[in-house]
């Protein structure tokens, strides 16, 4: 239960507890003869599996130098589905399943709330993650979990799956080149979220249960079960798990600017807007924002649309736009530039998915960073700040602190830090 004391068996080892080498098995146990040696594997778990979390199982079921061995879901039926196509354990609780020491690294897809509490309970016991975007529920959150991996040592990677599309790492990489000269303006675009849905009290389904409710709403505020609390993608959109798409999917674009420029770390973040909300809807996040933002000298525009883009503008009104699905510039040729090889190259990354198994089994950093993570997270918590304060926040992103904040601004930092 989520109201158990944290003091289980892996905690009161702390940092003091120590990772045994993968597990070695027969090939015939998996029933795999495409898996590398069983000695040569990574060790795996995932902890979530819904929507997202299945496609990540299908996706790393792929990878021949991994193995999952366990799964963690609320719902009945997603963990006992989970663990008979992976032929592993099954576990209500995750950190039943942390405490095991055959198991390398976790593959977290949860509700939004629990992504970094599970990151820094996986981090303790020294086990690798990889973490489902965006990142925490607060920025106190952001920056714990900063602390906590790099204090442990740990790999981690990031659900930024647009790092390891070749065109995207072309735009951000010329756009480091300088082929548009010094960055003015950035404009990116997210596709919205919503409001709606009732809080009205409802029996919890029984696929779930109440220690599995109990589960889910883990940290958050202790509220009454109701239709679409628990399943997408009304998940997204309630704030007690999350601050919407804001930084549910602004994640992306966010972070191919972050990837193609550092005018996040140019100097002071400012930023102030306009957003909807509904307090008294189940779907509470902000939508309908449009975030005026000043990066040090650098603006950004930071809209919802039904768009996902990330467009870099030149003090000369040259500029190369980043999709999800394609890459476009002011000038064709612009996209023709060779690739300058040197040590400001941005990392390679064909398999989001074989990037972070590899780069655990070889203790290098997959594409996707923690540190930038973080950066393009704070800024989607920040924008959430000022839409629900209707203030104008500002952020030294040097010593990670609100510039003379107001006292509303900073409760937001915390609005959900408890003990997890």
């Amino acid at each position: 239960m989520c109201n158990k004391d944290f003091s289980r068996r892996m905690f009161l080892q702390g940092a003091g507890f120590v990772v045994s080498s993968p597990l070695v098995l027969s090939s015939s146990v998996f029933g795999d003869e495409q898996k590398a040696a069983p000695s040569e594997r990574i060790t795996y778990a995932h902890i979530g599996l819904g929507n997202q979390g299945r496609h990540l199982a299908r996706m790393f079921n792929n990878i021949k130098e991994g193995q999952c061995v366990a799964v963690a879901d609320c719902y009945k039926s997603r963990r006992e589905n989970g663990a008979k196509a992976c032929k592993g354990t099954a576990y209500l609780d995750f950190r039943e399943l942390l405490a095991r020491d055959d198991i390398d690294c976790v593959i977290v897809a949860t509700p939004d709330h629990w992504h970094v509490p599970i990151a820094v309970a996986a981090a303790k016991l020294k086990k690798n993650v990889y973490v489902e975007k965006p990142l925490g529920l607060t920025i106190a959150q952001d920056i714990l979990c900063e602390k906590i991996l790099k204090e442990n040592g740990v790999i981690f990677q990031y659900g930024t799956q647009q790092r390891s599309l070749q065109h995207c790492r072309l735009g951000c990489q010329l756009v480091r080149q300088g082929v548009i000269g010094k960055i003015k303006r950035v404009e990116v675009n997210s596709p919205n979220g919503h409001g709606g849905g009732s809080l009205a009290e409802a029996p919890i389904p029984p696929d779930l249960g109440v220690d599995g409710y109990e589960m889910w709403t883990g940290h958050s505020p202790k509220k009454p079960y109701s239709n679409g609390r628990c399943n997408p993608d009304g998940t997204y959109m309630v704030y007690d798990f999350s601050i919407g798409y804001l930084g549910g999917w602004g994640a992306h674009p966010l972070d191919i600017m972050v990837w193609g420029s550092d005018a996040d770390l140019s100097g002071v973040i400012e930023v102030e807007g306009t957003g909807d909300y509904k307090p008294d809807e189940l779907c509470s996040a902000v939508y309908n924002w449009k975030m005026k933002i000043k990066l040090g000298n650098v603006d950004l525009q930071f809209n919802a649309t039904r768009d996902d883009s990330t467009k870099f503008i030149g003090e000369d009104n040259s500029w190369i736009e980043v999709r999800r699905n394609g890459i476009n510039a002011s000038n064709p040729e612009l996209l023709k530039t060779p690739v300058k090889e040197d040590a400001q190259n941005l990392k390679i990354s064909k398999n989001h998915y074989a990037d972070f198994i590899l780069g655990v089994k070889n203790k290098i950093d997959p594409v996707s960073t923690l540190r930038d993570a973080v950066r393009s997270d704070i800024i989607s918590q920040l924008c959430d700040i000022a839409v629900r304060t209707k203030s104008n926040v500002k952020w030294n992103p040097k010593n990670l602190s609100l510039v003379n904040p107001t006292t509303e601004q900073t409760n937001m930092l915390e609005r959900t830090q408890r003990n997890f």
